[in-house]
This record gives structure tokens, C-alpha cells and sequence, in this order.
């Protein structure tokens, strides 16, 4: 078995913004729109009530969201423009809401690296900020940059993948049976999906340091996202 790999990334501080983005969130801050039967669009800096969730999509992030049963089915892309970027996609509970979704399935996901450099690593992080905790359960994606598998930390809210992809270049992640993520929600779980590019070529210490978003938690960039572990409430 493959050992599990430690990511240089830093994801206390990251809490901190997943919560203030979520108490955001739930203030109206950001815009919104109800959802229909027919797929729902959010992108760049909006938010959607779908299923029982307000999920909100940064700037630079487009998700493509359907109701299937009780589970989201989600296609993303996302546009990384600087080394070492991140995004959070952010999801919040509705109050009172009936039979909302337990899981979500990221079907797919298109990334185009426009950072000037290559990526070395990607990394999938969640963000758990409830009294329960989101985890990837199930299917993760396929190596979309490289040969060998991704890395899932024993909490099951860390997913990280080693390889290369070039500047000015698209990876396509999923899209295939078996090669998707899923996020299992229990009751109680409020979180974010971080998703963060590395500076690099295929190297899991380049010694490049994540910095945090500019804006908070839920404000970013064209694509997708996960998180890390929750603060006591």
C-alpha cells in the first residue's frame, strides 16, 4: 500500500474562511437563484438553492448541477490564472428543508491551467465546518495527471494527486463509471470542497507554499472545490 503523502499545503487557516463564508451565505450575502427541474448553472460568484443546499460557485468556477433521487450530480470546470490557486465551492443546508440531498456525485470536471507554470500537484480537500463530517466515500477520480493513484488520508477529507500538467493545457477529470468523486453528507455536515493546484513538475515537495484565497472562502475562481476538518461548535 502506498503510504499516505503529507501535502505541503497549510489547511488550518482555511476553517477559518470556510466558516466566515458560510455565516455569509446564510446572510443572503451572495446572489441567488431557485432551482428548476432542468439542470442549474451557477458560476462566477453565485449561489442556487438545489435540493435542500445553497451551494455557491466562485468566480472562475461553473458547476452544472442535477437532482438525481436524493443525490446532486455535478459537472465543473474551473480556470486556475496564478500559481498555487485555490477555489471552495461552498454548500450550506437550507433550514427546514424536505428530504435533502445525502450525497454528492462531481460526475466530471474540466481544469485549464492559464498560471503560467506547470502543476505538479492537485489536491482535493474538504472543509468540514458542522457538528457532522462530509467524506469522500466511494469513487474518487482517475489520475487525470499522472500514472499513479490519488492519496486519501485516513479522515477521508484529503485527496491528493501527483503529476504534470502543463501550462496553457486542460485536464479532463471523470466523466466515466467508476471515475468520479463522491462526497457522502451526513445530517449536521456544513462544509466547503477546496481545490488547489501546486506549482511544479511531478514533485510532491517543490516547496511551494498554498497561499489563501484573497477573498473569503466562498469568492474565487471559474471551476470547483474541497476542505479540511471542523472546529468545535
Amino acid at each position: 500500500m502506498k503510504p499516505e503523502k503529507k501535502s505541503n499545503h497549510s489547511r488550518r487557516p482555511r476553517k477559518i474562511l470556510a466558516a466566515a463564508a458560510m455565516l455569509a451565505g446564510a446572510a443572503g450575502f451572495f446572489i441567488s437563484r431557485s432551482a428548476s427541474a432542468a439542470p442549474v448553472l451557477i458560476e462566477n460568484d453565485e449561489s442556487a438553492v438545489v435540493s435542500g443546499w445553497s451551494i455557491t460557485a466562485p468566480s472562475g468556477v461553473s458547476l452544472q448541477i442535477s437532482v438525481v433521487g436524493s443525490q446532486l450530480d455535478i459537472a465543473k470546470s474551473a480556470m486556475f490564472t496564478s500559481p498555487n490557486q485555490s477555489f471552495q465551492v461552498g454548500l450550506f443546508p437550507v433550514a427546514g428543508a424536505t428530504n435533502p440531498a445525502t450525497s454528492i456525485d462531481f460526475t466530471s470536471e474540466m481544469i485549464l491551467n492559464d498560471t503560467g507554470a506547470p502543476f505538479g500537484e492537485f489536491d482535493f480537500i474538504l472543509q468540514n465546518v458542522g457538528s457532522k463530517d462530509a467524506i469522500f466515500s466511494g469513487d474518487v477520480f482517475l489520475n487525470a495527471i499522472g500514472p499513479t493513484a490519488g492519496s486519501l488520508d485516513t479522515a477521508k477529507d484529503f485527496l491528493s494527486y501527483l503529476g504534470t500538467q502543463a501550462n496553457g493545457t486542460t485536464s479532463s477529470w471523470g466523466g466515466t463509471a467508476g471515475n468520479d468523486l463522491f462526497i457522502s453528507i451526513p445530517t449536521g455536515a456544513i462544509f466547503t470542497l477546496d481545490e488547489a493546484s501546486v506549482a511544479g513538475s511531478n514533485s510532491p515537495n517543490s516547496g511551494s507554499t498554498l497561499p489563501e484565497p484573497a477573498s473569503l472562502g466562498l469568492l474565487g475562481a471559474f471551476g470547483l472545490g474541497l476542505l479540511r476538518r471542523r472546529q468545535p461548535v
